[in-house]
């Protein structure tokens, strides 16, 4: 089931903690599936052990052996547990060797290896990445899978706002992102890319620095170039975008702001609202509502005939791809 990233996820790890069931987080790498197992973790009372399968070898998890009175033992490695409560973290499961995947999966799902037995208020909790998003994956067993309480994280602007704004992310970061319901949907752009952004902002800052190209070059390696571009515009100028239900909604009120925007060469704010619109097209009501509405489809029109030819030309292919124009 999909559950989008926030309380709702990090209350149904409590449950399924309660009840004693394996839990297999899925999702696109950063939209916070660590950090709502910690947040889990920390609301329970108990601790969290992580571990990153894809950077472990056999005996990492599996222990050496020994002798004992004739016998070959297992000696468990010092990360695991032998008493407390908690949560035992295993990353990158499907992109794991097979000769990892098999022991920790009877870790996960006995809750035993070898000669060791993971102790009683203790939870196995997994966490993937879609292979059907293009990952270099391994498949998991239907079987195995079956044992797993499993949950479809999507990201959640609203639920990262208000994470943010508790984790002292930066106040322009937190205004970007709320100009744009659906920029998460964009492949460069996720949660935790966007808590980059304001690490970078901030540093640059508090050193002092005034070289807004500096900025887009590094923030670029992070979130791309159009959205850095926009980004940096937008929060050193203190001018925003034209969020993207304006543009398809009420395009009369707005098509001056875009065409003295086309006259000034602003290309920033032109590249972020642009953008804007494109991310809401992947939506595929959206593009529905487009296609079927005529004005929705008149504004969008409009819009692609005020904006540079080049831009245009994307925007165009965009929304060719999502079905709203023909």
């Amino acid at each position: 089931m999909k559950v989008r990233s926030g309380q709702a996820v990090i209350d149904a790890i409590k449950l399924a903690y309660a009840a004693g069931k394996p839990v297999l987080l899925e999702g696109r790498h950063g939209v916070g599936k660590s950090q709502l197992i910690e947040q889990a973790a920390d609301e329970l009372g108990i601790s969290c052990i992580t571990r990153d399968l894809s950077l472990m070898e056999p005996t990492d998890l599996i222990g050496l052996p020994v002798q004992v009175n004739g016998r070959t033992k297992y000696s468990p490695p010092s990360f695991l547990p032998d008493s407390g409560k908690g949560l035992l973290v295993f990353e990158e499961l499907n992109r794991s060797e097979k000769y990892m995947m098999a022991p920790c999966l009877q870790l996960l799902t006995a809750r035993t290896l070898n000669d060791y037995c993971l102790p009683k208020g203790w939870l196995c909790v997994a966490a993937i990445n879609p292979a059907s998003d293009g990952y270099d994956t391994s498949q998991l067993d239907p079987a195995l899978l079956s044992r797993f309480v499993r949950i479809e994280v999507i990201p959640c602007v609203k639920s990262w706002i208000a994470w943010g704004t508790d984790s002292g992310i930066h106040a322009s970061v937190l205004k970007f992102v709320s100009m744009t319901p659906d920029i998460f949907a964009a492949s460069e752009s996720n949660p935790r890319s966007w808590a980059y952004v304001s690490d970078v902002l901030k540093a640059y800052q508090s050193i002092g620095l005034e070289d807004e190209n500096l900025l887009v070059v590094t923030l670029a390696g992070v979130i791309g170039d159009s959205l850095a571009t926009a980004f940096v515009q937008s929060s050193l100028r203190e001018e925003e975008s034209i969020p993207a239900d304006s543009i398809l909604r009420d395009y009369e009120k707005v098509q001056t702001t875009i065409r003295q925007w086309v006259k000034g060469k602003r290309m920033d704010l032109l590249n972020s609202t642009v953008h804007g619109v494109m991310v809401a097209l992947q939506n595929v009501d959206t593009a529905a509502s487009v296609a079927s509405e005529a004005t929705l489809g008149q504004n969008l029109g409009l819009f692609i005939e005020d904006i540079p030819a080049d831009l245009s030309r994307k925007l165009k292919k965009a929304a060719n791809s999502a079905g709203a124009i023909k």
